[in-house]
Parts: C-alpha cells; sequence; structure tokens
C-alpha cells in the first residue's frame, strides 16, 4: 500500500472537505508593484551591507581572509530568512455567512487580515464597473487585497469597519461571487469572472 502524502497545513483552519454548507475559496498570487520593489530592493541592499561587512572583517580588520568564506553562508541565510516576504499571496474564503482573506506571505504561514459578515455589506461591486464609482468615491479608506487594483475581474466589497465605510478590494472568482451572494443578499452585484 502506497503512503499518502499528507499535505502541510499553511494555517487555514477551513478547508472544502470539512466545510458545512455554502462554502468558497479562491487564491491569488499578488502581481509585482511598487510595494514589492521596494520590498526586494531593501532586501538586496541588505545583501550588500552583509556582504561589505564581512569584506571589511575579513580582510581590513582581523586580516583573516579564509574567514570569507561564512560570507556564503551569512548570504544564504539572509536571503532565506527575507526573500520569500516579498512573494503575496491571498486567499479568499466565504465559509458560514463569513468573509475571510489570508495574507501568506512566501513560506510563512498564513495571516488572517480580514473577517467580516457578508450580511452586513454595504455592496459588492465590480471595479472597472462605472455605475458603481459613486460608491466608491464615498468610502472613507481602502484595503488591497487584490493581485493588482487594475487587474481583471477585481471587486470592491464596502463594509464599516472600525467606525469607517472600507473599501476591500480582492480579485473574484465566479464561486466565490455567487456563495457571497447566497449570504450577503441583493447588494452583491455577480458579473461574468474568467475564474
Amino acid at each position: 500500500m502506497a503512503k499518502e502524502k499528507i499535505k502541510k497545513s499553511n494555517g487555514i483552519p477551513f478547508n472544502e472537505e470539512n466545510s458545512v454548507g455554502n462554502y468558497a475559496e479562491f487564491s491569488v498570487t499578488r502581481k509585482t508593484d511598487k510595494e514589492i520593489i521596494i520590498k526586494r530592493s531593501l532586501f538586496m541592499l541588505l545583501y550588500v551591507a552583509i556582504l561589505v561587512l564581512f569584506i571589511f572583517i575579513c580582510f581590513v580588520w582581523t586580516k583573516m581572509a579564509p574567514v570569507f568564506v561564512a560570507a556564503v553562508f551569512a548570504e544564504w541565510i539572509a536571503f532565506l530568512a527575507t526573500w520569500h516576504l516579498s512573494k503575496i499571496e491571498y486567499t479568499y474564503i466565504v465559509e458560514k455567512g463569513n468573509f475571510h482573506i489570508y495574507k501568506i506571505c512566501g513560506r510563512s504561514k498564513a495571516k488572517e487580515v480580514l473577517n467580516v459578515r457578508l450580511e452586513k455589506n454595504l455592496g459588492i461591486y465590480p471595479v472597472n464597473d462605472e455605475d458603481y464609482k459613486k460608491e466608491l468615491d464615498e468610502c472613507e479608506t481602502s484595503l488591497d487585497f487584490s493581485e493588482s487594483k487594475n487587474a481583471e475581474d477585481v471587486y470592491f466589497a464596502i463594509f464599516d469597519i472600525k467606525g469607517k465605510k472600507t473599501a476591500v478590494y480582492f480579485t473574484a472568482a465566479s464561486n466565490l461571487l455567487t456563495t457571497m451572494k447566497y449570504y450577503g443578499g441583493e447588494r452583491v452585484v455577480v458579473t461574468y469572472v474568467r475564474h
């Protein structure tokens, strides 16, 4: 009998096999944007700083050139500890009337960044539809959990979060939208999406 491979948990406490009723899950990887470019640039500066530090220690201060080999290990450890933080993935889950968004940075465990009741939504609309621009303009603040604000199939959900009318950007999938409409009612606009 062949061993069954056990899937490593990423920290998300929900899955479709154990769900009851209407359940939807969809994941996207964040496209490289200004924030990710800045992070990667800072990481590269860190790697250069480590290298310069080792050059100074090994060739100027202690004059022990063979110890410079440790720089390779220090660079590798710094790379493993930091670079994955610039690879961001979002997982959207609709489960028992709640809308959960989890953020995963590389190999890190998933962190829940949003948990709201869908019945309390003030509207869920496609971003690229001009009919809903007024609702978006009325929002006091926004949270971007989409693959990119100018990507296809980006929606915004309006919720009252900490007393502020907040637009939450996310990338939609058809199963996700229909499940959101089931719990969120008529304020959820369902259009054709590619996923």
